[in-house]
């Protein structure tokens, strides 16, 4: 299968969707007020079902269960205030996305369709995470995409959105956002579904990542 081309993934770019969709958003969302108890004594068992919708209750894209454990070097791609582990068979790639992004990686094998790229920051002030992935899912819906939640996790020991876009049945797009030193970063899967061993490589450089 002939790898993914930077230059011909046609979504719009986040950075530039983010700085123009922030103009005016710099207030907090106001905290939820604790819950108070109404049943004393009773024990509520944890549940294994998987949310359907994230914190701002958008719907998930649920995504394969990991199904291997990739092999990482203990070389560190660097970018601005963050790193993470280089994985086993991937290296920098030539970043000709428009506008480029800070770094970016790619199989060795030219035959798997995939790479990982991390935007540059966008200062985001005193936004909240919520707003930002808000404002860059609006960015996709008018261009024409559907976007939908990914399930939410930590990045790096900060908590982390995620939208999911399918461009086609054999491109998918995964981004993880996270804030850290008022800055938004902007994670970024760009895979064949029909070879989740790519999500699994992505999980992986997320597990490693460090801030500053």
């Amino acid at each position: 299968m002939a790898r993914l081309s930077t230059s011909a993934t046609l979504l719009p770019a986040l950075g530039l969707v983010m700085a123009s969709a922030l103009a005016g958003c710099s207030h907090d969302a106001a905290p939820l007020a604790p819950a108070t108890p109404t049943d004393i004594g009773v024990v509520h068992l944890p549940t294994s079902v998987a949310p359907t919708t994230d914190s701002a209750g958008h719907r998930i894209q649920q995504i394969p269960a990991p199904s291997s454990r990739p092999a990482l070097t203990e070389q560190r791609v660097r970018g601005i205030d963050y790193s993470y582990l280089q994985p086993v068979g991937w290296s920098a790639g030539e970043r000709t996305l428009d506008p480029p992004p800070d770094t970016l990686i790619r199989p060795d094998d030219a035959d798997v369709p995939a790479f990982i790229a991390v935007e540059r920051p966008i200062r985001i002030g005193s936004s909240s995470l919520a707003e930002v992935v808000d404002r860059l899912r609006s960015g996709f819906e008018g261009k024409g995409f559907k976007p939908m939640a990914a399930p939410e996790r930590q990045i790096g020991g900060y908590g982390a959105m995620g939208i999911v876009v399918d461009q086609s049945d054999e491109m998918r797009h995964v981004y993880y956002v996270a804030a850290y030193a008022e800055q938004a970063f902007a994670i970024r899967l760009t895979y064949d579904p029909s070879h989740p061993e790519s999500l699994d490589v992505f999980r992986a450089v997320l597990d490693s990542w460090s801030w500053g």
